[in-house]
């Protein structure tokens, strides 16, 4: 005799469906500026969130380990992402999502954009004084034509970070 095949409802997920889809799209906008996935899914939690929650809650929620969500919840920090909310005899500490996108903005141009512009000029100064060395006549050009249209691209990206303060900041 076979056995009897059962059919049983699944229960009910632990994540609702719209959150699921809240959470994909930051996954998608966070991976198109180089952010690991569990940095856009703490902030997606935090953000669906009608409460703040404990490192913990967001851990079990997720099924990530504590260890990424505390990275996560260092840069959202940092990027002004996440505020900490402090609960009277409660000894951790609470997160909330800043749904400002301003905010985020202006974090994510103040800590990350502006650092990496500056390490840019850094390297192609680098660049451009080993490019005059880099053997032949026709390698040096070579090398030295790519460096200054970098360079050239660098400039017009930095002079577009004002304009993008502007924007953040023009209410």
């Amino acid at each position: 005799m076979k056995p009897e095949l059962t059919v049983e409802k699944a229960s009910k997920p632990a994540i609702p469906e719209w959150e699921l889809a809240v959470l994909d799209v930051f996954v998608r906008a966070a991976a198109l500026f180089g952010f690991r996935k569990s940095v856009a899914l703490v902030y997606g939690a935090l953000y669906c969130s009608r409460e703040a929650l404990a490192t913990q809650e967001i851990q079990d929620r997720l099924k990530i380990s504590r260890g990424s969500v505390v990275e996560a919840l260092l840069l959202l920090r940092r990027l002004g992402a996440v505020r900490v909310h402090l609960k009277i005899g409660e000894r951790r500490d609470y997160f909330t999502a800043e749904t400002d996108f301003k905010q985020f903005a202006g974090g994510f141009l103040k800590e990350v954009l502006a650092p990496a512009l500056e390490k840019a000029d850094i390297r192609l100064a680098q660049a451009e004084a080993a490019a005059r060395n880099a053997g032949s006549d026709a390698d040096s050009a070579f090398a030295r034509s790519r460096v200054s249209e970098l360079t050239h691209w660098k400039s017009r990206f930095s002079a577009c970070l004002p304009l993008l303060e502007g924007l953040l900041n023009n209410k």
